[in-house]
This record gives structure tokens, sequence and C-alpha cells, in this order.
């Protein structure tokens, strides 16, 4: 998966399609460790076994989804230091949580368990359940969708322009003021639209918004600086697009050579 991908994903709501199989997802797994007694669960009778990882499993997802909350829009992203951090940040409540459940089965006198040789094994256990996660949320949701063949202006934004500019291929669209300034091979016009209009629009074309201001084509950038957080990319009509702070971190890795799929 890569970076851009790994965003889209963080990007994505925790309600949906994919918190219901994510939920499933941890019941099966508990089913499973309780199956193969992991863990040096075999102790139990089946019946508190498969209890016990429910219990461990349900409760530290739970866990795990407040962790991603209070994260996810700080390193959202950042989706590398974002799992950095998340894994040892819901490691040590999770732990906490295992290590009380044996008082619920058998008394306070099991509060005697100790915390720290708990540790290995709940980190085994995050760490495959991030992954799964990651792969459950990318599969929930909607199919990528390819982008619109040789930049081709929208309909939307077409209709507003010369016959000349609406036929010629799309380098990019820049708001000014209440109107968009629509920069295509063959000249740019200004139209009345709103940005947010424009970006609905341009959706499925192959892409980016690179600044709250601006969208560029892919095809048409010609090179790509950044300095400092920030970044310019130089279009093929010698324009200058602004890459701000909040795009740059995907667009730094972005495959220029290929075709970007577009998420809805």
């Amino acid at each position: 998966m890569t970076k851009v991908q790994l965003i889209n994903v963080l990007r994505r709501p925790l309600l949906g399609r994919a918190t219901v199989a994510e939920f499933n997802a941890l019941v099966l797994l508990g089913l499973f460790l309780s199956a193969i007694e992991a863990f040096g669960t075999g102790a139990m009778s089946p019946g508190l076994r498969n209890i016990y990882w429910q219990m461990a499993l349900i409760g530290g997802g739970v866990i795990a989804a407040l962790v991603e909350v209070a994260l996810r829009h700080i390193f959202r992203d950042r989706p590398v230091l974002f799992i950095t951090i998340q894994l040892p940040v819901m490691t040590l409540p999770i732990t906490g949580w295992v290590s009380v459940i044996p008082v619920v089965f058998f008394g306070p006198h099991a509060a005697a368990e100790s915390y720290l040789p708990l540790l290995p094994d709940v980190l085994t256990v995050n760490i495959a359940i991030i992954i799964a996660s990651a792969a459950i949320r990318r599969m929930a949701a909607p199919n990528a969708r390819l982008p619109v063949a040789d930049n081709q202006t929208p309909p939307a934004i077409r209709a507003k322009l010369t016959p000349r500019l609406a036929r010629s291929r799309l380098i990019a669209v820049q708001a000014e003021d209440h109107y968009l300034r629509i920069h295509t091979e063959a000249g740019s016009s200004l139209i009345l639209m709103r940005f947010s209009d424009a970006l609905a629009a341009l959706s499925d074309c192959d892409g980016f918004q690179t600044h709250r201001s601006w969208w560029v084509a892919r095809a048409g950038v010609e090179t790509a600086r950044w300095k400092g957080g920030r970044g310019e990319l130089r279009l093929s009509d010698s324009l200058v697009a602004p890459v701000s702070r909040t795009y740059a971190a995907a667009l730094k890795d972005t495959d220029w050579a290929s075709p970007v799929a577009m998420q809805p």
C-alpha cells in the first residue's frame, strides 16, 4: 500500500461498513485464539476461554478506536508516523484491560497477574489487528474510479468555456475571489463558479487539489519542488501552482508517471 493510499485509509470514517466488518473480524479472531488456546489460556474451560478472548478483543477494539479518534486528526497526513505512535499508545491501555479481565472470573486475587509479561502478547495481536483493519477499510471503500481520459474538462466546467478552450486539455483550476480561472493548453478563461463545485466536478479527473485555491491536472505538471513542508508545481503553460503543507505530504510520494485512481 502506498503512502497516498494509507492517507486515504486514515481519512475514512470510523463508522460504516468497515466498522461492522472490523467488529466481525475481532469476534472471529477471538474464536480462533480461543480454539488454539493461544498465549497460555488452555487451562480455562472452553466456554470461559471464549468469553475471555471476546472480552479482550472487543474491549481492546473499543480502546483502539478511542486512541485512533484522538490521533488521526493530528497524523492523518503522516501515516507511517501515525501507525508508529498508534501501536504503543493503544497497546499500553489494552494491556491494562487484558490484565484485569481475570479479576472478573477469578476474583481480586487474580489481580496479581503481572502487567509487563502481557505486553509482548498484546503487541503481537495489535500488529495483526492494525494490518487487518487497514485491509478491511480498503476493501469496504467504494471501488476506485479511473481518471477521465486525456484530462478532458468535466462537462460542468466545459459548458462555461468557449469552444476552443472547451476542447483543449485541462491544466489547472485556480480560484480568484468568486470566479475560477480555468487553465487549458489553448489558454485560460475566467468563469463564475464556486471552487467547491469545481472540485466536485473534477472528482473523476486525473489530478490533485494542491492548495485551498488550486487544482492541478497530473499530466500538466512539468517539475515539482519541495521546501520546508511546502512545494510548488511548475506546469506546462509556465504557471507555478503552490502546494500547501496540507497537501504536500501526500503529493511528495506521487507516482507522476502513472494515472491516479481517484477515490469518491
